[in-house]
């Protein structure tokens, strides 16, 4: 580090030393313009490319649909989402708060995970519910 600090004050007063006689001699300024026009110019940097925020994408009411579709049918609904609303859909209904779902790259997984959690939910405190009379 301290060799880094060294050189880089080294350096700055080199071009300090370089403006101050470019700009009292003429024909020293002309030659460091020839001689700097070598050097290439900056490359743009690429921008990253990120990841939308799965909080950010609009999901769809998981409970609701599965309500209305049933099982099968709501796996096959499930199919039409792409990978990152299925993830959305995971993070956003907290369906792995284990985060053991990251490394998946499967979308069967997804549907399996979140149709199971979907049923856990709907089932959730009916055993305190009175059974239904017939």
């Amino acid at each position: 580090m301290r060799t880094t600090k060294k050189l880089t004050r080294a350096l700055s007063a080199l071009v300090e030393l370089l403006e101050d006689e470019a700009a009292q001699n003429p024909n020293f300024a002309k030659k460091l313009e020839e001689a700097l026009n070598e050097l290439p110019e900056a490359t743009k940097k690429k921008a990253k490319r990120t990841k939308p925020s799965l909080d950010k994408i609009e999901t769809p009411d998981i409970i609701e649909a599965f309500q209305v579709k049933g099982e099968e049918e709501f796996r096959f609904w499930l199919r039409d989402f792409d990978l990152i609303t299925l993830k959305a859909i995971i993070k956003q209904n907290g369906f792995d708060p284990g985060k053991n779902s990251q490394r998946w790259k499967e979308p069967d997984k997804f549907i399996e995970l979140i149709t199971e959690q979907a049923i856990a939910r709907l089932k959730r405190g009916s055993t305190f519910l009175a059974p239904k009379d017939n």
